[in-house]
């Protein structure tokens, strides 16, 4: 079965070849996923979180940006390992996305 992230010989479509600043909450899943994966924590392996980002549906995971599947892996490995509940995860992304409706920026 032909998986979401097997795309070897499709038309792609231009790729933009300039830098590409990481917006700060990119920065900051990088470092999450530095800190929970083998090399500190060691709560995941890196198969396992190219696993998960795999897993999800396949429309699903077309429709995310790269960073975004990071989020959405790190996500399902978190709730799957028993880190993290699936409630607590959508009540903190409430909490945030009202914060930043409200105009609060700033982090807790």
């Amino acid at each position: 079965m032909k998986r979401p992230n097997d795309i070897g010989g499709n038309v792609a479509g231009p790729v933009d070849p300039g830098p590409h600043e990481p917006e700060l909450w990119q920065r900051q899943l990088s470092a999450l996923v530095a800190a929970l994966g083998p090399q500190a924590k060691n709560v995941f392996r890196i198969d396992e979180f190219r696993r998960a980002r795999e897993d999800l549906e396949p429309n699903y995971y077309k429709s995310l940006t790269y960073f975004e599947l990071w989020a959405q892996g790190l996500k399902e490995l978190l709730v799957e390992k028993d880190v993290l509940g699936r409630g607590e995860i959508e009540d903190r992304m409430r909490q945030i996305v009202d914060k930043r409706k409200s105009g609060i920026t700033s982090p807790e």
